[in-house]
């Protein structure tokens, strides 16, 4: 493929792979889609584990006193991979994880992995208000905190509620004029199995679903160590099955404030 002509350019970017291509995107508008190359038969698979976790998940609910209803709970199952373990491949995807991992550094961790579901003929949807995924936040940063990897169970189509983005907005503290999100939003349709990858500071919103059924999808989102976790993950997890050691990093284990001076300590001591 030729070179794009230039001239008066003494430093430029160079793509080594499609992941870089896709980072480039991020950097610069603050989201991209990734393919994360399951087949048909996989993702049939998912959305059956998907509903039957559904499922489950308001049965326990219910049966523990709560209405999700009530407080706003229905729509979102907290923690998905408890529920439908197959889920925990996808926070772990290959392609996903080199990206994250030339985003974010080395080490990462996951904040949270939600399954959401965007009901069918509805008049409002509880996402369709404009935020960041770390919300009251109006700073910039040079290098992205957190990463969202919002996963597409169903096809995200402007008719479903496919999400809306503010691109670069990423890169501005306050929330753009009415008027200019009028004019620069963006919807994101993309086929099932694919990612919509955001910078946690890019702006965006869901869209109401004026279809016949419901649009399903699982959002991940992936942080530096430093930035507490929505729900403590070792806590609901600590008996998950089969789980590498570098799995568990990511998930935050071990990453437990240390309650005592003592236990610092003893801490610095084992090393």
């Amino acid at each position: 493929m030729n070179e794009i002509d230039r001239y008066g350019v003494k430093e430029a970017a160079v793509a080594r792979d499609d992941i870089d291509v896709l980072i480039e995107d991020l950097r610069l508008t603050g989201y991209t889609t990734l393919d994360a190359g399951l087949t048909g038969e996989q993702l049939d698979a998912l959305s059956d584990d998907f509903d039957i976790a559904e499922a489950s998940y308001a049965e326990q609910a219910a049966a523990a006193g709560y209405d999700l209803s009530a407080i706003g709970e229905r729509d979102i199952i907290r923690v998905l991979p408890k529920y439908a373990p197959v889920f925990m491949s996808l926070a772990f995807n290959e392609r996903l994880a080199q990206l994250l991992s030339r985003m974010l550094g080395g080490y990462y961790i996951v904040n949270q992995v939600n399954g959401l579901i965007n009901r069918a003929n509805r008049s409002k949807y509880a996402q369709a208000a404009f935020h960041r995924d770390i919300p009251y936040q109006h700073f910039v940063s040079s290098r992205p905190l957190a990463i969202n990897a919002l996963f597409a169970l169903d096809d995200f189509t402007a008719e479903n509620g496919a999400t809306r983005v503010i691109p670069a907005s990423h890169h501005r503290e306050d929330f753009p004029s009415d008027e200019t999100v009028r004019r620069r939003q963006v919807q994101i349709a993309v086929p099932r199995g694919s990612f919509i990858i955001l910078d946690c500071m890019l702006y965006h919103a869901g869209s109401t679903n004026r279809t016949g059924r419901d649009r399903r999808g699982v959002n991940h989102v992936f942080t530096i160590p430093m930035l507490r976790q929505q729900l403590h993950l070792p806590s609901v997890l600590f008996d998950f099955p089969g789980l590498s050691a570098d799995q568990k990093k990511i998930l935050g284990f071990g990453l437990d404030e240390y309650r005592s001076v003592e236990a610092w300590l003893d801490a610095r001591a084992k090393k």
